[in-house]
């Protein structure tokens, strides 16, 4: 059976689509099967982030009536698969939104888990992966213009008569003007699922084109993602030093990508 979860959040600059990849990897580590969908169709990026800006095949081919969804799955070497969007400004201004619910449960049985990086605002993008998905989940940092606007998020989950699980709270640094994790908890009246910390090992791994957990599988924000996604998932799990080489670029990073 496969769950599909959407991400979203209504303010920019949270840390969505690198939640998206890490949550995702964390669960691979789990030894679940999950594929990652670019669903913020005016501004995709994910593929960005791991290394490859443009793909042959797009969701937006999908959504075009083109091809099945399936036919766009990319196999990162982390373990991961992709569902790419297009970058290109021309697919940004024909995005076509009536196919997505039935482009996206194509995917079912593909896999255990499908994680839907969803375009941020309150947007029909948004809306549609709503309608289109089984759970939400949504991002906010530890600020109060960001814990506003994620309210606008909830309501409109709730509005669609759909679930969220509740919020991960991203970007955590421990300072003092930060909002205490039970103000946003009550200001948002949905569970905190988990804190992220703020970590120069992201960006870092942004730079080698993987999840961190993969490219850095001992820093504090990858056990941070893992006990997030033990948690989703009803599993125990204790931190454990890991060993592994980091790849270089022409190692495997962007050479081992593969259509599946």
């Amino acid at each position: 059976m496969t769950t599909f979860f959407g991400i979203l959040c209504a303010k920019g600059g949270v840390g969505k689509t690198t939640t998206t990849i890490n949550l995702a990897s964390a669960f691979v580590s789990f030894g679940r099967d999950v594929i990652i969908v670019d669903a913020d169709l005016t501004a995709p990026n994910l593929s960005i982030h791991l290394g490859v800006p443009t793909f042959p095949r797009s969701i937006h081919d999908a959504l075009a009536g083109e091809i099945q969804l399936s036919e766009c799955l990319y196999f990162h070497p982390s373990g991961l698969r992709l569902v790419p969007g297009n970058i290109g400004y021309e697919h940004a201004k024909t995005v076509n939104l009536q196919n997505f619910y039935s482009a996206l449960q194509s995917l079912k049985q593909k896999a255990d888990i499908v994680l839907v990086d969803g375009a941020p605002g309150i947007t029909p993008e948004a809306y549609a992966v709503i309608q289109a998905v089984d759970y939400i989940i949504t991002i906010t940092t530890p600020d109060l213009a960001a814990v506003s606007d994620t309210r606008r998020t909830i309501k409109m989950v709730h509005e669609a008569k759909k679930e969220i699980l509740g919020v991960i709270v991203n970007r955590v640094r421990g300072e003092e003007h930060e909002l205490p994790l039970e103000n946003i908890q009550a200001f948002l009246d949905i569970p905190v699922l988990g804190t992220i910390p703020e970590d120069s090992n992201i960006r870092a791994a942004t730079q080698l084109h993987g999840p961190v957990l993969y490219t850095i599988p001992d820093a504090p924000v990858t056990h941070a993602y893992k006990r997030l996604a033990a948690k989703l998932i009803g599993q125990e799990y204790t931190a454990i030093v890991e060993q592994k080489k980091i790849p270089s670029f022409k190692e495997g990073l962007l050479k081992g990508w593969r259509l599946g």
